[in-house]
């Protein structure tokens, strides 16, 4: 039978809308309150919809629980990519430097999808730091031949989006 916090968490992870303020309420329920939600975005919860799964990985972003800044980075190689943006998106939120590593090995795959790029890089340059400033820095300056998706107008578009008006992606 489900704890109370289990329903009150799940019960706001199903909902249409999720109020940004919905992270502090369940973070103000306590350590268990937290786990639910860090277990529905791990997937652990057998039979989870994807939407309640997505709404999870999406409220990490606004919680700042040590918990909750140790899930993200596990969550940044998600073989869905509707998880890994929403946690690239959370980590960005978060400032989360633990996963500034999983972002740029993102970038340096020939294979990685261009949206899932520039999602990393929009992550990497709203984390801020000289780390993720250099592996924006080594992304920039990468080969599209060696790497399509830096090619990509969806890439083109972020790094664009950071640099003063006049300069070249």
């Amino acid at each position: 039978m489900p704890t109370e916090n289990e329903v009150r968490v799940l019960k706001i992870l199903s909902a249409i809308e999720i109020p940004p303020t919905a992270g502090q309420t369940i973070q103000s329920w306590g350590n268990e309150a937290v786990t639910v939600v860090c277990e529905a975005a791990l997937g652990t919860y057998p039979g989870l919809r994807p939407k309640v799964r997505n709404n999870a990985v999406a409220l990490l972003g606004w919680m700042d629980h040590q918990q909750a800044q140790e899930t993200v980075p596990l969550l940044l190689n998600d073989s869905n990519s509707d998880v890994a943006i929403r946690a690239m998106r959370a980590a960005g939120r978060q400032k989360n430097e633990a996963g500034i590593d999983k972002l740029a090995e993102m970038l340096n795959l020939k294979g990685t999808e261009p949206l899932l790029a520039a999602e990393a890089v929009s992550a990497l340059l709203t984390i801020g730091g000289p780390e993720a400033a250099a592996a924006v820095a080594a992304y920039r300056a990468a080969n599209p031949a060696d790497l399509p998706h830096r090619g990509s107008r969806a890439v083109i578009s972020v790094l664009s989006e950071s640099l003063p008006p006049g300069s070249v992606p």
